[in-house]
């Protein structure tokens, strides 16, 4: 079982019904808090205790994921506009009027460049923690799992076997190994599981974290106009620090960078204090 979380709770966004978590004070900064792909906002859950006392925050699972509702892809577009569209909806159920801090991982970090491109009157502080969104070759079962043809069937088969997700997580994902919990692989297999669970995974993996969608999406990032910060592992082998995030904020007017020392894509769980640290800086 995962550290015990803040309780979820369940909002009606747009058309569709989105988990989340919430925590700290109503008296501090608002934000909202992004995952990345086929993850939830259990991503936070090492330093949830630290973002409530920086933060009033919600941390949400986006649509398609963790217990959020799970469209069919042939409905809904499962794209930037898609997700920027929906965070907005989200921001507005849950009452958000002022701007806010918008903190973003992975897959989340595209989510959250394309909201803050659109609606920049509403973020007050655009944090990217090891976005995706610069081209760089995917592992190779991601090249598999996306070539024409074989890739769906593949992944309708294969996707969210133990092995494949314990190797997803053990050699992509995480630079500290001692961090690996197999509740996390139950947790992510349990939702896979679910009605709609792969297909929207499947969507999501190729409407969004594919080299095809990067190349377009990549010049976005020079299009970002609010005060940004990027925080962004020392280790990742999935988005390489000197490939992906120095590019990012190279693009990204008066960007500032932040490294996590010894930590690869997951900042928040592989180094809980030098991550709150990092993100303190972002915030001076």
């Amino acid at each position: 079982v995962l550290p015990e979380q803040p309780p979820k709770r369940f909002i009606t966004a747009g058309s569709h019904r989105v988990c989340y978590v919430e925590g700290g004070r109503p008296d501090l900064p608002k934000a909202i808090l992004l995952h990345g792909w086929i993850a939830s906002h259990a991503l936070y859950r090492r330093v949830f205790q630290e973002l409530g006392e920086l933060f009033h925050f919600f941390a949400l699972d986006l649509v398609g994921f963790g217990d959020s509702d799970k469209p069919d892809p042939a409905s809904v577009a499962y794209d930037p506009p898609f997700y920027a569209a929906q965070l907005g909806a989200f921001a507005d159920a849950i009452g958000l009027k002022d701007p806010f801090h918008l903190i973003a991982q992975s897959m989340g970090g595209m989510v959250a460049t394309e909201f803050a491109i659109r609606q920049p009157g509403r973020v007050k502080r655009l944090i990217l923690i090891d976005s995706a969104g610069i081209e760089v070759p995917p592992p190779l079962i991601g090249m598999v799992l996306q070539a024409p043809l074989i890739g769906k069937p593949l992944f309708m088969a294969l996707g969210g076997t133990r092995k494949t997700l314990d190797d997803f997580l053990k050699k992509d994902v995480y630079h500290v190994g001692s961090v690996y919990d197999p509740a996390v692989v139950d947790e992510m297999q349990r939702v896979l599981r679910e009605p709609g669970g792969k297909a929207a995974a499947y969507a999501t993996l190729m409407r969004m974290v594919s080299p095809k969608v990067y190349k377009t999406f990549s010049s976005r990032f020079a299009d970002v106009t609010v005060p940004t910060a990027v925080i962004w592992g020392e280790r990742d082998k999935l988005f390489p620090l000197e490939r992906c995030g120095k590019t990012v904020v190279g693009r990204i007017a008066g960007a500032r960078l932040h490294v996590v020392i010894d930590s690869g894509h997951e900042p928040p769980v592989e180094q809980p204090a030098r991550f709150i640290e990092a993100l303190k800086q972002s915030l001076a």
